[in-house]
């Protein structure tokens, strides 16, 4: 069974807080992943608006208990009070998480903006967005980032065209089965795409079915194949603090299964482009999660 763990970091405190806690459990287990970063503000405040938007996002709110779990200084960030940097306001942690090898890649600059506004950034606005996490990147870490996680999964025609002609080694912004190459308006795009495969916690807890730790420590290891790639996201802000338990029971079971954990950059170096299937990205909705997300088509 082959595991590629994706550690999504949203915000100011998930770096400061749920960061380095979850890089204590995974050298503790001996097991590797891969870390998305959001270069820029945290405005996780602004999210609140999601709830006029997204069908779904104050029911998910409540069921997560989100004001618990992200904190009060994080719910009220970029509105009454005031946007903390992510990424530049701990790049000592960045670099040391790299030497201690891990991989550190981008989530984008601003997550807020991204997820919630992508369709109304236009071109410029996207490539904007685009290179300033990138010069962000390359300010802490002294390189140019090799990979890209778009925040909360959504992506456009637009930003798949401005990444693929930034030369990265793959991109991981869809919801899918396998890796693929992206059909975007008639052109098969270079990078390719390593989707996530598996539910999120934040999708999953809470839910009727799924009340106590034990259950959900059956549900995720029925989730996980042992013929595929499993890739797995989590976020610093979720099992990095509240849920940090459930995640270290998770890997711990997974182990016991013979599970390998790999990196998604030593995934890409493994892909063929050639090889893999060329699918569109469509728009799908998830079970657990508000809003629409970008997914891997037929």
């Amino acid at each position: 069974m082959e595991v590629a763990l994706k550690v999504d970091v949203d915000t100011h405190q998930g770096l400061a807080e749920g960061l380095p806690r979850l890089r204590r459990v995974l050298e503790r287990e001996r097991v590797t992943a891969s870390f998305y970063v959001a270069m820029g503000p945290d405005n996780s405040g602004r999210a609140i608006l999601r709830v006029f938007r997204n069908r779904g996002f104050l029911k998910k709110m409540f069921r997560t208990n989100a004001v618990s779990m992200y904190g009060l200084r994080t719910i009220l960030s970029g509105t009454i009070l005031p946007a903390r940097p992510i990424a530049l306001a701990f790049p000592n942690l960045l670099r040391e998480l790299k030497a201690a090898g891990f991989e550190v890649a981008v989530h984008g600059y601003d997550h807020v903006l991204w997820q919630d506004h992508i369709d109304s950034l236009g071109e410029r606005g996207i490539r904007a967005e685009l290179n300033d996490a990138f010069e962000a990147y390359r300010s802490i870490m002294a390189e140019s980032p090799r990979a890209f996680a778009a925040p909360g999964w959504r992506t456009n025609a637009v930003a798949l065209r401005a990444l693929d002609e930034m030369g990265l080694n793959y991109r991981s912004d869809t919801r899918g089965r396998a890796p693929f190459r992206c059909m975007v308006d008639g052109r098969v795009l270079t990078t390719p795409e390593i989707p996530s495969t598996l539910p999120t916690l934040d999708e999953v807890m809470g839910r009727a079915d799924l009340r106590d730790n034990a259950a959900l420590l059956r549900f995720y290891l029925d989730q996980f194949k042992a013929d595929q790639l499993n890739v797995h996201t989590i976020h610093a802000e979720t099992e990095g603090m509240g849920q940090l338990e459930n995640f270290a029971a998770l890997v711990g079971a997974l182990k016991e299964r013979g599970a390998r954990f790999v990196r998604m950059d030593a995934v890409a170096s493994g892909l063929n482009p050639a090889e893999l299937p060329v699918c569109p990205v469509v728009r799908t909705e998830v079970p657990g999660r508000a809003g629409w997300v970008a997914a891997q088509g037929s």
